[in-house]
This record gives C-alpha cells, structure tokens and sequence, in this order.
C-alpha cells in the first residue's frame, strides 16, 4: 500500500468513515483565546489567531456569549465532495484512523469550492483562506489528526468548554 494510500481516503469509497467531534460549551468559554493560540501554533508554527482553525468571536463592549466555531466533521460532508467533483487532485481527504476531514495544502488550488459547499457558511464558516507564498490555500480543523493526545484546542482549554467526543461516541 503506498503512502498516499495509507493517508486519505479513496475518493470513490461508498461509505465515508465517520470522525469524532470538537464539543463546544460557548456558556463556559472565558474568551481566553488559549485555543486559538495552540491551534495557530500547532499547525502554522506562528501565534495567530486568524490561522487558527478555532474561532473565537465575540464583543467587549456587547454583553452575551462568545460565538466559537469549529468544523462539525459533518457525516455527509459536503467540502469533502465538492473538493472532488472540482478538482482532478483533490485536496480534501479523510483520514483513515480518525475519519478527520482535512485539506491537503500542497494540493489545494484554492478554488473555493469546499467553502462554498460547508453549510454552515455563510452564517458561521468554518473554512477560512490563508496566503502560502503567492497562492491561496484554504483551512480547517483537522482534529489534529497527528497528534496522538488529540485535538491540541481541547487539551490547552483552561475553563473545558472545548471537548472531544471520539467517532465511537459520537451520536448521529
């Protein structure tokens, strides 16, 4: 079996594996931001909360909870799909051990397509694009699928408003 074979998914499976789910409690949230920071530096290598794949918004001066939005990892996803009915190498993939849907950024053409298909957008987008050189490249939560702890949002998360639910666990 041949590496890429072993990383992703075929994009002509029947059945696509079910992942596990960032939990989010926004009433716990103390907008810290400490996900964000974990995340951004995690995969980016840089402290910036723009290239996280968490998402904290909220207003000092507007009293009311923080909005926090992390990909669904959704059962039938629809970026996943879009990603391959666009383009001849799609970028998006899911990971065979944890169903994590994710972008492949060394081939994301940064077309768009997956972020006009995710249904939360344009409401709460999940997706967001990033400059890699001259190109622009799209993101989104991976589950840290690499990381053998887990999501990194949900270990660094001082008040556990961020929680992870295992693909197992997971309800329908």
């Amino acid at each position: 079996m041949s590496e890429s074979e072993r990383t992703t998914i075929s994009p002509v499976s029947a059945e696509v594996r079910r992942s596990g789910v960032i939990q989010v409690n926004e009433k716990a949230c103390l907008t810290c931001r400490e996900c964000e920071v974990a995340c951004s530096l995690g995969h980016e290598r840089q402290c910036n909360p723009h290239l996280s794949r968490v998402q904290i918004d909220f207003d000092d001066f507007r009293p009311g909870l923080p909005d926090i939005r992390v990909c669904k990892q959704c059962a039938w996803p629809a970026c996943y799909y879009a990603c391959l009915a666009r383009n001849r190498e799609p970028a998006m993939a899911i990971d065979p051990s944890s169903g994590a849907r994710f972008i492949d950024e060394s081939k994301c053409n940064g077309c768009g397509a997956c972020l006009r298909a995710c249904p939360l957008t344009p409401e709460r987008p999940v997706l967001q694009a990033k400059k890699l050189g001259r190109r622009t490249v799209y993101l989104k939560c991976d589950l840290c699928k690499d990381r053998a702890q887990g999501p990194l949002c949900v270990q660094v998360c001082p008040s556990g408003c961020l929680t992870f639910t295992p693909a197992e666990r997971r309800r329908s």
